[in-house]
């Protein structure tokens, strides 16, 4: 069960990561970008290798297949080891032993796709830096900055504007991404025994915190020792431009809800067009066959269907004569004619024939299309 949870949980923590990491680099470079998904991406699948070889080592150990070790990493059968797997299969008479030795040979083939596949999306990635103990993120982030010949005004600027790990267990792998000026990182599991998601949900140990806590002294101090006017005034400019950035973070966090919700309410109404029949097939936006369903006219086009419906919040709409300038109605047709009442949509007409009202029945066919109804006296 706590497998199964974390084989969906990883790829939400994965694209939340990425979604903060985009906001908080606004202007990120496209190539960061890229390199920041492709890193995200080998991560996910070196965690599915990891678990596909933890199973497939369990059914070789309930098949006794010897000389395999889980400790020496991933990796697929030999031929010499499929090859007696495949005489074992024939001589086998046990029938729920033979199906668990067909199921490791099968498996043998899924598991040489997934290292396939990692070694991949590994092959345009720079090489990691291998986290030890003791390190930090922020810690071999300023080191490799600085290595960069960025001063340590500069390099801290830079990653004040990307989310950094709170803590790194050795084994780590740490990836460095440097742009124009612009900086980015991945954490991924790499060799260590826990995942960098797990590790957040621990408490820190004694050594880490007093190790925090020394750092945090020295860096008060160092504070205290900056007294000349213009290391005030570059620190004051670095705070201006961090608040700026955050500024600039949060407008585009609130734009990106914004769109996202919008997307979302299109995704789920239906676009629609009320207009007298006659009226519409005159102006072109539909076409009345001789024999057949009414259809889309020439001038069928996306800026005529100005009326949504969303369909979340409601399954029907009430059509009126005195909104069409009609003293009563007749019958509303829907176009295109592949919807058919009774199956997708039901239609009720009051008995004065002032007002039609339409109960969509089949909301899944009416997400994000257009429909027209078309509306006789």
């Amino acid at each position: 069960m706590a497998r199964r949870a974390r084989s969906w949980l990883r790829p939400l923590l994965a694209t939340t990561c990425l979604a903060v990491a985009c906001l908080a680099c606004k202007q990120e470079d496209p190539q960061i970008r890229a390199l920041t998904k492709r890193a995200a991406e080998a991560d996910e699948a070196a965690q599915e290798l990891r678990e596909a070889w933890s199973a497939q080592f369990q059914r070789l150990s309930l098949a006794g297949v010897k000389g395999i070790r889980i400790d020496a990493g991933p990796m697929a059968l030999t031929e010499n080891q499929k090859r007696a797997l495949e005489a074992r299969v024939r001589l086998e008479k046990d029938t729920s032993r033979r199906g668990l030795l067909v199921e490791i040979l099968g498996k043998d083939g899924e598991l040489q796709a997934l290292e396939a596949r990692l070694r991949g999306l590994r092959a345009d990635l720079p090489i990691p830096e291998i986290a030890a103990p003791n390190d930090s993120h922020y810690g071999l982030a300023l080191r490799f900055l600085k290595g960069r010949g960025l001063t340590d005004a500069q390099a801290r600027l830079a990653i004040s504007r990307v989310v950094l790990a709170e803590r790194l267990a050795p084994g780590f792998e740490v990836y460095h991404f440097y742009s124009d000026g612009r900086y980015g990182t991945w954490v991924s599991q790499g060799g260590a025994a826990v995942s960098p998601w797990e590790l957040d949900g621990r408490p820190p140990s004694p050594l880490a915190r007093e190790r925090d806590e020394a750092v945090a002294h020295g860096q008060r101090l160092q504070r205290e020792l900056r007294t000349l006017g213009d290391q005030k005034q570059r620190i004051e400019g670095e705070i201006a431009a961090i608040q700026a950035e955050r500024r600039r973070f949060l407008e585009g966090r609130d734009q990106l809800q914004g769109e996202n919700e919008a997307q979302l309410a299109r995704l789920h109404s239906l676009h629609y067009l009320v207009g007298v029949r006659e009226t519409l097939e005159k102006e072109g936006i539909i076409e009345v066959p001789l024999f057949g369903r009414d259809q889309s006219g020439r001038n069928w086009k996306d800026a005529v269907f100005t009326r949504n419906l969303d369909l979340r919040a409601g399954a029907s709409l009430v059509i009126r004569a005195r909104d069409l300038g009609l003293s009563q109605i007749d019958k509303v047709s829907l176009v295109p004619g592949s919807y058919l009442p009774g199956e997708h949509y039901q239609l009720t007409i009051s008995a004065d024939r002032q007002t039609a009202i339409v109960e969509l029945l089949t909301m899944q066919r009416f997400k994000n299309d257009k429909v027209v109804f078309a509306v006789t006296e």
